[in-house]
């Protein structure tokens, strides 16, 4: 499932405003599903665990809420956001959308020392992982193709969406990750990047996304996370008007 990566680092350091330290941390958490889909957070709770103040709790949990990490509920509650199939698709469809696209432009405008750093992640492939190593070297090979692409707004939205879809596979996944798997398609689109074929490298592209999101989809319901709804032929209005 690789193409599926994790976080950064949270920001630290003595200079790091304690509402940044606060959001970073625990937005990683989020992300990570240290603290699960669905949990309520309790602001005078964190501000204990943080020996602060309320005041840089909110200031933390408006960030989240703005990256649709957390819903504020009212009397300073917080919820963490669900994880529904609709948000599911929404992520995917997006990857799909751009994933394609970064490809081709990377292929246009890729160095030979980009390329060099592609093909040296790639063969961090070929060592046994965990979900998370594999995230995170998943992560470092995407984004320096996003980079390549020479588009700042894509950077920034890959990037994001990437925290999504973490959370997604952290949710729906825990195995280790076999020595070597994706290994020959990740060498082949950076193959694609290095000839500058932009039409291979997103077909490439386009095709690793299709099968991570077959694999993720499946994922979830083998674990119980689709029910069935029953299909419905007549409209509401046809319905309301017998």
């Amino acid at each position: 499932m690789a193409g599926i990566a994790g976080a950064e680092t949270a920001p630290q350091g003595p200079h790091v405003p304690v509402s940044e330290r606060i959001y970073g941390d625990m937005r990683q958490q989020i992300i990570r599903c240290h603290i699960a889909p669905g949990d309520t957070l309790d602001a005078a709770a964190i501000a204990r665990r943080y020996q602060v103040s309320k005041t840089p709790v909110r200031d933390a949990m408006q960030k989240l809420a703005a990256d649709g990490f957390v819903a504020i509920l009212p009397r300073s509650g917080y919820r963490v956001a669900p994880i529904t199939f609709q948000a599911v698709h929404e992520v995917l469809d997006l990857r799909a959308a751009i994933g394609p696209h970064i490809a081709r432009q990377a292929a246009r405008h890729a160095t030979p020392a980009e390329i060099a750093t592609l093909r040296e992640i790639v063969t961090a492939y070929g060592a046994p992982m965990d979900i998370g190593e594999m995230q995170q070297v998943a992560r470092r090979f995407h984004m320096t193709i996003a980079r390549c692409s020479r588009n700042r707004r894509l950077i920034v939205l890959n990037d994001t969406l990437f925290d999504e879809l973490e959370r997604l596979v952290r949710f729906a996944i825990d195995f280790t990750v076999k020595a070597g798997e994706h290994s020959d398609e990740h060498t082949a689109l950076v193959d694609a990047i290095e000839a500058g074929d932009g039409d291979r490298a997103a077909a490439i592209e386009a095709a690793h996304i299709s099968g991570s999101r077959a694999f993720l989809l499946e994922r979830l319901i083998t674990l119980g996370y689709l029910s069935e709804h029953e299909i419905r032929l007549d409209p509401p209005e046809a319905e309301a008007s017998r």
